[in-house]
């Protein structure tokens, strides 16, 4: 049996985030599931809700193999045989051999289901219509979200991305954070441009064109420090991270770029704290930074760092991306 945890009126699995996607997915499959088996029983249907899909692709389009019904329904082909089975054995399927191809075996609904059919298409009719305007009224439709979801997943993955995360994170043991090296400039380059491109269009101002394409003169040589991240292994850049200087007690960050592959793994934090250690280590008062609304990861971490936000000393930011302006008193 599915235990909500509530507290108050607050529902526990709410709370839980991204983490608990799943979970709470299985809990409204349940919930609905359990709806639409009362309601075949009040029509006197005996039909496991699980056998639908299979059950009304077969009545669309006809007879197919296992293998094309996983496909077509971008399930497991083991799936498709387990359920193929139970319904065989309910007497809703049936299995033939394809005269064009004895070792294809061809699933097609029985007599029995297409008796079903007349009984059970208005029920389903009715779930639609209810279901339908449940979704009209939300604001972000389910099933568009579900879909652009799925879309993602599809091309992001899942088990792959997460399991290099935790591989990454054990080899962030390897990462070490070191000053300036002329030799890495055009990783400070790279490793910026690669933000700009991916959230802004590649939009450099010339503020920036002159920070990344001369970072000596636009941070060291005014009082600032540059740090990078460092994989011992193979001595590759993975991050970076600028502390420009405004007067001796007002410090920048700027400037601070993690590789996709490493981020996630405490990259960012690791060179967040190096360059704050500075700044309390030259007696500043305060670290400010700007930054946007579009970076979620980036200001989790600055929030998680102390930084709030605040409004701009000037009115508004000489970079259009820049929409939040935060600062750390020390």
């Amino acid at each position: 049996m599915l235990i909500v945890w509530v507290l108050g009126d607050m529902d526990y699995m709410k709370s839980f985030g991204s983490l608990s996607l799943g979970s709470r997915l299985k809990r409204l499959s349940d919930r609905l599931v359990q709806d639409v088996i009362r309601l075949y029983q009040s029509q006197g249907i005996n039909l496991n809700p699980s056998f639908f899909p299979l059950f009304n692709m077969l009545h669309q389009r006809g007879e197919m193999t296992v293998t094309e019904a996983a496909d077509k329904l971008a399930v497991s082909h083991p799936a498709i045989s387990k359920l193929a089975r139970k319904m065989q054995q309910e007497g809703w399927l049936s299995k033939t051999a394809d005269p064009n191809d004895e070792r294809r075996q061809l699933l097609a609904l029985t007599a029995q289901s297409k008796t079903l059919l007349e009984q059970i298409a208005p029920v389903w009719q009715a779930i639609e219509t209810h279901l339908d305007g449940l979704i009209e009224a939300q604001q972000h439709p389910l099933l568009d979200s579900l879909a652009e979801f799925e879309a993602l997943l599809t091309e992001q993955g899942f088990y792959a991305p997460v399991l290099q995360q935790l591989t990454r994170r054990h080899e962030s043991e390897e990462v070490v954070i070191t000053g300036w090296d002329e030799g890495c400039r055009e990783a400070f380059k790279r490793l910026n441009l690669a933000w700009l491109t991916h959230y802004f269009d590649a939009e450099l101002t010339p503020r920036d064109s002159e920070a990344l394409d001369n970072p000596e003169g636009y941070y060291l040589a005014r009082g600032g420090y540059i740090w990078f991240a460092r994989h011992q292994l193979d001595n590759q850049v993975v991050g970076c991270v600028a502390l420009a200087r405004h007067s001796d007690g007002r410090y920048e960050i700027s400037k601070m770029g993690v590789d996709d592959a490493w981020q996630g793994v405490g990259v960012g934090r690791r060179l967040l704290m190096a360059a704050l250690d500075k700044a309390r280590e030259l007696g500043a008062a305060e670290v400010f930074l700007e930054t946007s609304s579009k970076l979620d990861r980036a200001l989790q971490l600055y929030r998680h760092m102390g930084f709030r936000l605040a409004p701009h000393p000037r009115g508004v930011s000489y970079y259009n991306r820049a929409d939040f302006y935060m600062r750390l008193s020390l």
